[in-house]
């Protein structure tokens, strides 16, 4: 099998090399076994039982053509989408069931396959991981009256020559469980089942998938997960290519009776036969007439048994681990791109196009909370915590929990803190990450016993690297996002290197994603002086979210390199706003009745120079609310739109209609739900808004572009109405994440 052609998700790659344990999953379960959105349901629930376990899941599936062992949220999510889809005149699944016979014809056609047990087992084998969970195994199909049948699955046959232990609730019940066992006797397979309740070994039956007891003696059994792990270890000393099967009984208050299966068996053997259904189409059809028969008990029982199989499968892994911490699974021979080395070449990841790219930086954040008796200069008691941050993690996670096809894309070192980094953030997203040659970044804050940011110290430097630009510019032009969000922590000659590319882009007549900016800090905004900038209505930046400290450092480091000196460009902008005395006079009221101290602290003049390069300026104001302010190429229309959102800004104050160029200046005061917060965390807060604004920007250019409020044209009435109510909403996100002990609130999806 040539390189490259695996794809290892970036949380089983890391779970492989620290030695972790592994369990696969397979994912017919998910494009045949359940519908849509239940097998997602399913699938996510499963999978995050194992790592509860403190095992790595590793969904198989072929995506496009492409094998994968691991699969993203947002490749499962893809997935089950392609086979909720009907095509063709019989209204197929566009997702192919791909056993070991189907697997070139799949990759030759860059299909969607739901992998069987024996397909798994080939792709759990290549990347090294011995153990895969599952619902029931395949087998020997019942005879037809009169006739011998040869309708075999290929999953017995795989079991006797690829060694992965498959941890399942016995032989499908329409199986003729005697003769599967007959088969794998045949085959070298050693097939036990867990005797949970402790019976002596001659009244041990073998489960049958839906009922705990079939009437077919077990060959083995045994009492603990450990007694299994030792028997894989045992065989794995002699290197025998032999599967292992531990069966195990499904739970006892979803079991159904086994007299009751076996008859609508029997029955819906009798129409398959009448119907000429057989094949690879008979398991299914046999499987659908048993859930419409026990009126939907069986497919209950199916869930529960596939969770169950799971935890057993985490326990024999877990204890394998144990009894030989020292063995390394054989190294995959393929290799993961989902990570890559500056400076070599990579194919594209596994996920198709996503409608946003958010590219920042990612940190192990360590946060302080002294007590309330603190002593500068010396030790003192408080709580000390640790988890995965830096901006663009956390803009890229808000996004996420808005608009799902988010991609986030950054950079880690190669070390331990690299290694947690990439388990947690492949976990939680689809997402890109590089490896440099600096130290993984961390971020370091105390705050005090309020909850307030006393001091920081952040070492961000990998982002840094000049290598950084050239991975993102491949990402771009390989998954053309519709929203990109890049954040300060990047340097100003990567920043500029990334935005040319999309004026380049631009020129040759391509679509180009909307540039978004978070500043970060009041001396990482200073970065965006040392960056070209085009002016409207050509600007790539078409949003800036600072703080008013951070619109202050653009604005003097951008004043510096003498952006404002401009007479070709940039001043016929300025002067086409016509920011008279009469709009001045308008926001002094608006000054003055919110104590918003905007012109004594210089925000408005600033922001008023700055329009030009970047279109919308959205300004944190912390407890004061939210300024946004933007071009509009026709003010007038502004008019037109109905005042009667409940998302309506306080106030809204343009310049003059008949400018060449409109100015629309909106104050959002704090959201009520906001007022008098328990503030337990500062840290995400604003990364939420930013990521926020961005999720819903992604979701609109997606399905409706007219209705993007980053446009300088008024397309719509629901364009603006959008702008008010995710700028609202976003205020409001902002303030579950300071309630939240999480960098990110999970909550601010139900906004």
């Amino acid at each position: 099998m040539k390189k490259n052609v695996l794809r290892l998700s970036q949380e089983v790659k890391n779970a492989l090399n620290l030695k972790k344990p592994v369990v696969s999953l397979e994912s017919t379960i998910i494009s045949h076994g359940l519908p849509y959105p239940r097998n997602v349901d399913m699938a996510l629930e499963v999978e995050e039982i194992l790592r509860d376990s403190g095992v790595t899941p590793a969904t198989c599936a072929f995506l496009k053509g492409q094998p994968h062992v691991g699969l993203t949220q947002s490749d499962l999510l893809i997935f089950a989408e392609e086979a909720a889809k009907r095509g063709g005149d019989k209204g197929v699944s566009n997702v192919s069931k791909v056993s070991r016979r189907d697997i070139g014809y799949v990759m030759a056609n860059q299909l969607y396959g739901g992998t069987t047990i024996s397909s798994t087992m080939i792709l759990s084998h290549l990347a090294g991981i011995k153990f895969f969970a599952t619902g029931g195994l395949g087998g020997v199909h019942r005879d037809v009256p009169g006739e011998t049948s040869m309708d075999v699955s290929a999953d017995l046959t795989e079991l006797g020559r690829t060694p992965v232990s498959v941890i399942c609730a016995g032989p499908k019940s329409v199986l003729d469980v005697g003769r599967t066992l007959e088969f794998l006797e045949t085959q070298g397979v050693f097939v036990g089942t867990y005797n949970e309740d402790k019976l002596d070994a001659k009244d041990l039956k073998l489960p049958g998938f839906y009922c705990r007891e079939s009437q077919v003696p077990s060959p083995f059994g045994f009492d603990s997960f450990e007694e299994a792990a030792q028997m894989v270890y045992a065989q794995n000393s002699l290197d025998l290519q032999s599967g292992n099967v531990f069966c195990i009984p499904p739970p006892k208050d979803t079991a159904l009776d086994s007299s009751f299966i076996s008859e609508i068996i029997e029955s819906a053997n009798e129409e398959a036969r009448a119907k000429n259904v057989s094949g690879k189409h008979l398991t299914p059809f046999l499987l659908a007439r048993i859930a419409e028969k026990s009126h939907g008990k069986s497919v209950d029982c199916n869930v529960s048994l596939v969770k169950n199989n799971a935890r057993a499968a985490a326990e024999i892994a877990k204890a394998y681990h144990a009894i030989s911490p020292s063995e390394v699974s054989h190294q995959p021979i393929i290799e993961n791109t989902a990570r890559t080395s500056s400076g070599s070449k990579s194919s594209p990841p596994s996920d198709t196009n996503s409608s946003i790219l958010v590219v920042g930086s990612v940190a192990l954040d360590t946060a302080a909370t002294l007590g309330s008796d603190t002593k500068m200069h010396d030790s003192n008691i408080g709580t000390i915590t640790n988890s995965i941050g830096g901006v663009g993690y956390n803009i890229a996670l808000a996004s996420k929990y808005i608009y799902p096809s988010t991609r986030f894309m950054s950079r880690i070192g190669k070390d331990v803190s690299g290694d947690t980094i990439s388990s947690e953030v492949q976990s939680q997203m689809s997402s890109v990450l590089t490896t440099g040659e600096g130290r993984s970044a961390q971020y370091v804050c105390t705050h005090d016993s309020q909850g307030e940011l006393i001091v920081a110290c952040a070492d961000m430097s990998i982002i840094e690297e000049a290598a950084f630009a050239d991975d993102v510019i491949r990402e771009l032009n390989r998954s053309n996002p519709k929203i990109v969000v890049l954040d300060c922590n990047l340097s100003s000659e990567s920043l500029n290197r990334i935005i040319s590319q999309r004026a380049q882009r631009l020129d040759g007549g391509e679509s180009p994603p909307s540039v978004i900016i978070e500043p970060t800090s009041y001396v990482k905004a200073q970065r965006l002086g040392q960056v070209q900038l085009a002016v409207f209505p050509h600007n790539a930046v078409k949003l800036i979210t600072p703080t008013v400290q951070e619109l202050s450092g653009m604005f003097n480091s951008m004043s510096r390199a003498g952006k404002f000196e401009c007479l070709d460009h940039w001043f016929p902008v300025v002067d086409a706003m016509s920011i008279n005395g009469l709009m001045r006079e308008k926001l002094a009221r608006l000054d003055s009745k919110y104590k918003l101290n905007l012109v004594s602290s210089g925000v408005l003049q600033q922001s008023f120079h700055l329009l030009p390069y970047f279109q919308n300026i959205i300004v944190k104001l912390g407890s004061k609310g939210v300024l946004s302010i933007g071009l509009a190429a026709n003010i007038h229309d502004l008019k037109s739109i109905p005042t009667t959102s409940p998302y309506l800004p306080a106030s809204i104050i343009t310049n003059d209609p008949n400018s060449k160029i409109g100015v629309v200046v909106e104050y959002y005061p704090v959201a009520k739900e906001n007022e008098n917060l328990q503030v337990v965390n500062v840290t995400g807060a604003g990364d939420t808004l930013v990521g926020f604004l961005a999720g819903k920007l992604a979701q609109v250019a997606a399905h409706s572009p007219n209705e993007n409020w980053l446009n300088s044209e008024i397309l719509s009435c629901e364009q603006v109405w959008n702008r008010w109510e995710h700028i609202h909403k976003a205020q409001s996100a902002s303030g579950l994440t300071l309630q939240s002990t999480k960098a990110v609130s999970p909550e601010i999806g139900k906004l």
